[in-house]
């Protein structure tokens, strides 16, 4: 009996999840409104905590991802990553960030690409995106950076993403 009852919660858990437009999703300790429709979710770990959520059935297409890059020791940076990618986008001047770098990042997430920015408490939004991929950095003042990125959703739907943070 008691499995019966696990399996119906179980269920209607799974069904409300898929059939709702909107998930909410807590990813290191800050609100996302996911899109609901999504077809598998893979956590890849590592020293970012990457989490995706697929949309579809071919593997590697439509997909959101988060990760945290607050501890990020993938690229020399030369100050805390938040600092860094602040320089990145709002030309903040911190001379102890790898300027080299920041150059490089600037010309990965900045020309040739419509970047929008915007704040939300004490966290900095940064929009990048082409016709080919999306990016989202949520930068606090507490040095926390999380990165979403998407080869599928445009400005209005990750936007939507990150709306109530």
């Amino acid at each position: 009996m008691k499995k019966s009852v696990l399996l119906f919660f179980f269920s209607f858990f799974c069904v409300s999840a898929f059939a709702n437009t909107n998930v909410e999703l807590v990813y290191s300790g800050l609100k996302f409104k996911v899109p609901g429709n999504f077809s598998v979710i893979g956590d890849a770990g590592g020293n970012l905590n990457i989490l995706i959520f697929r949309y579809g059935d071919e593997l590697g297409k439509r997909f959101l991802a988060f990760s945290d890059m607050t501890e990020d020791k993938t690229i020399n940076y030369g100050c805390p990553a938040s600092t860094f990618f602040k320089g990145v986008f709002f030309d903040n001047d911190n001379p102890e960030c790898d300027q080299d770098n920041i150059k490089l990042m600037q010309e990965s997430f900045v020309e040739g690409r419509d970047v929008k920015k915007w704040s939300s408490g004490e966290y900095s939004i940064v929009y990048s995106g082409d016709n080919k991929k999306s990016y989202i950095f949520v930068i606090g003042d507490n040095g926390k950076i999380v990165k979403l990125d998407s080869d599928f959703l445009e400005f209005e739907a990750i936007m939507k993403v990150v709306k109530d943070i």
